[in-house]
């Protein structure tokens, strides 16, 4: 064995799996990358600068992880499997740039991780190889921070990353559109075959890259933006105008109203608007349920 193992040959993870006593896990969904062009290419749309700041999200046997460690960059890895973490630590030990810590990725508080990690003002860059498993609640969590990244490449099976950049009218069109619209410009980069992976998944995966988008709302008519649409993508074939109605059952004629100044027809299914049109939805609505009695 290497002293330094090559993470992207199945041959030399599945030994150091065998050394370390571990092997995948089913249910956390595991599957690890073991090709080195299709990490590259990964690290390579990173665009990795001097003196960024790098969270990787889930890096397993360690084929992203050990590529960003020989940058010039400050790094941390989120593990939640304990024994990964600790084979990584081992493996790592010649780059202390990089800091793996075992860690529920679900449970953490984005701002306090930058801040505790990296402080202020540093480029911050997230990498992630996505389960499915926790891919909609992982997003719903950066949406919810406000997506604190100067940019982000994460790979998620390819229904998942279709899902994220649908536009209106697209069947795989959702919520998770919707915010991933508000809150990022997207673009899916590359599709990864199933083959670049040990074990083998079922489904192929996808690329994507994320930049912030500027938000246009205050905290609060955001708030009522995530009411909004996680409101009426739940019954997603009745009318907007229906949905509206059920969403603000507590404000009798507020739908109409809220459609006729946004000039959006009530007759239209949620799938049929932008996230342009949801965010002037939550603002209208926020003026009026807040206006002075």
């Amino acid at each position: 064995m290497k002293e330094h193992p090559n993470l992207t040959s199945p041959r030399e993870v599945v030994a150091l799996f065998e050394k370390y006593g571990l092997q995948p896990n089913k249910r956390l969904g595991q599957n690890f990358l073991i090709d080195g062009n299709t990490a590259r290419n990964i690290i390579s749309a990173l665009e990795l600068s001097p003196g960024d700041a790098v969270i990787e999200v889930g890096p397993g046997a360690g084929a992203l992880t050990i590529l960003v460690a020989r940058q010039e960059v400050d790094a941390i890895a989120l593990e939640i499997d304990r024994g990964l973490a600790g084979m990584l630590k081992s493996i790592l030990e010649p780059w202390p740039n990089v800091k793996v810590i075992n860690r529920d990725t679900l449970d953490v508080n984005w701002a306090d991780l930058i801040g505790e990690y990296f402080g202020s003002g540093r480029s911050i860059k997230l990498i992630s190889n996505l389960p499915y498993v926790i891919s909609g609640p992982f997003m719903y969590s950066l949406f919810e921070a406000r997506f604190p990244f100067n940019s982000a490449v994460l790979m998620f099976q390819k229904e998942v990353a279709r899902r994220l950049v649908a536009l209106p009218g697209d069947s795989n069109y959702g919520a998770l559109s919707v915010l991933c619209h508000y809150y990022t410009y997207g673009k899916i980069l590359f599709n990864v075959p199933q083959t670049v992976f040990w074990p083998r998944p079922t489904i192929d995966s996808a690329v994507l890259r994320l930049t912030p988008r500027p938000g246009v709302l205050s905290a609060g008519e955001e708030k009522l933006m995530w009411k909004i649409v996680q409101g009426v993508f739940q019954q997603r074939r009745k009318t907007i105008h229906n949905n509206l109605s059920r969403v603000f059952s507590d404000y009798p004629g507020l739908s109409s109203a809220l459609l006729e100044t946004a000039c959006i027809e009530p007759g239209k299914r949620p799938e049929d608007l932008t996230a342009g049109q949801f965010a002037k939805l939550a603002a209208l609505a926020y003026n009026y349920i807040n206006k002075p009695s």
